[in-house]
C-alpha cells in the first residue's frame, strides 16, 4: 500500500503542476483558453486565475500563515498514514489526495507567493480554482465518509457482540 500510495501522490501532484504550468504558459492571467459547453449550455471554462488567499479568497495576502497551514495539514496527515492510525486503503487513499491537493498548491505559495487557478464553473457564480483544490476537497469528501462509516460498523459490531 506504501508504494501504491506514493505512486498515487506523485501522480497527483504532477497532474495539478503539468495542468498550472500549461494555463501559466498559453494563457494570460484572466484569458479564458477554452468552454467546455453541452449543447447551448457553458459548463466550465479554462480560465487563468491566481489567488494569493485560501477559498474564496479568504485569508487573502497571508501568504506565510497559509504555507504554514498547509505544512501542518500535510504533516499531520502524513503522521497518521505513517504511524499506521489508518489502515483502511479507503482512508489512506482519501488522506494521500488531502496531502497531494495541499503539496500541490503548496509548490505555488512557495514559488510565486499565490496559486494559478484555471477551472471556472460557467453555471453558477463560484471561485476559479484548480486540480489540487478538487483533490483536497474530494479527499475530504470520502475521509468523513469513511470515518462516519467506519463509526457505524463499529457501534454495529459493539452492539451485536453485546446481543450475543
Amino acid at each position: 500500500m506504501v508504494v501504491l500510495s506514493a505512486l498515487l501522490l506523485v501522480v497527483l501532484v504532477a497532474i495539478d503542476q503539468i495542468t498550472k504550468a500549461l494555463v501559466n504558459t498559453y494563457l494570460n492571467i484572466g484569458e479564458t483558453g477554452y468552454t467546455f459547453s453541452i449543447g447551448n449550455f457553458d459548463a466550465f471554462s479554462i480560465t487563468h486565475g491566481r489567488n494569493s488567499g485560501a477559498a474564496w479568497s479568504i485569508l487573502e495576502g497571508k501568504t506565510y500563515f497559509l504555507i504554514a497551514v498547509a505544512l501542518a495539514a500535510i504533516i499531520i496527515a502524513f503522521y497518521f498514514i505513517i504511524r499506521g492510525k489508518i489502515k483502511s486503503s479507503v482512508g489512506i487513499i482519501s488522506l494521500i489526495m488531502i496531502i497531494s491537493g495541499g503539496i500541490g498548491n503548496l509548490i505555488d505559495r512557495i514559488r510565486l507567493g499565490e496559486v494559478i487557478d484555471f477551472i471556472k464553473t460557467e453555471f453558477i457564480s463560484f471561485p476559479v480554482f484548480n486540480f489540487a483544490d478538487i483533490c483536497v476537497v474530494v479527499g475530504a469528501i470520502i475521509f468523513c465518509l469513511w470515518v462516519i462509516i467506519s463509526d457505524i460498523k463499529e457501534r454495529r459490531k459493539k452492539e451485536s457482540a453485546s446481543n450475543d
